[in-house]
């Protein structure tokens, strides 16, 4: 009997991985040794305690500040970077008492998709980012639904849709909501979730690419 055809998945890698390969790339030509092989130096001959081995890759070896703390990092951890596998990583967002919020999120993501070609679904280790050119939205479970970050730039906000006051300079995602069950994915979130989706391949907030999530950089470097 054929084994049936694995289904594609809707996630894809998050687009900052890139960043990575071309990182060890220049790493590897700028010593002569690769990524892996510095990581493996760390751990074996360098100290055990991060700040203590980027010290050690720098002042032995030679080794630029940015690259140090990224060996350095890596060479201490038990865990390694899994967002090659953004599928697994959206189980992990939406299993125990939180799976029950995952059909909810799916269809916001599956919203998403449906606007354009060029949207891209990827996930990190405590949120699911939206990207055209741009992140242009954010989903992550909470207690009471899956709330809802979106680009929607310089406009008012309100009871339903409330300013993001506490994001970080240069972050495009200013207003977040919370949806509670499917009914709250109405032609008014549509609405505003397109705005967003059109904000997201254009200049809003800064011009930079999207920014890197906290936990896909820490794992990174």
């Amino acid at each position: 009997m054929a084994k049936a055809a694995k289904k594609k998945s809707k996630y894809s890698p998050h687009p900052a991985l890139g960043q990575e390969e071309k990182g060890r790339a220049r790493l590897l030509a700028a010593t002569g040794r690769s990524f892996d092989d510095w990581v493996a130096l760390a751990a074996s001959k360098g100290p055990k305690e991060q700040k203590a081995c980027r010290v050690w890759l720098r002042e032995k070896h030679g080794i630029t500040s940015m690259n140090a703390w990224w060996i350095a990092s890596v060479a201490a951890s038990n865990e390694k970077p899994s967002y090659d596998e953004p599928e697994a990583l959206v189980d992990a967002l939406y299993c125990g008492p939180k799976a029950a919020l995952r059909p909810l999120h799916e269809k916001v993501v599956d919203a998403a998709l449906a606007l354009g070609k060029d949207v891209i679904a990827t996930s990190c280790k405590t949120m699911v980012p939206l990207y055209r050119k741009h992140v242009f939205a954010e989903l992550r479970p909470v207690e009471a639904g899956v709330e809802v970050h979106l680009a929607l730039g310089e406009v008012p906000g309100d009871a339903r849709f409330r300013d993001v006051t506490d994001r970080n300079p240069g972050n495009r995602l200013t207003h977040r909501t919370l949806l509670a069950s499917a009914k709250d994915i109405d032609a008014a979130f549509l609405a505003r979730l397109r705005d967003a989706f059109e904000k997201g391949n254009g200049k809003l907030a800064r011009a930079a690419e999207a920014k890197l999530p906290a936990d896909l950089g820490k794992a990174l470097k």
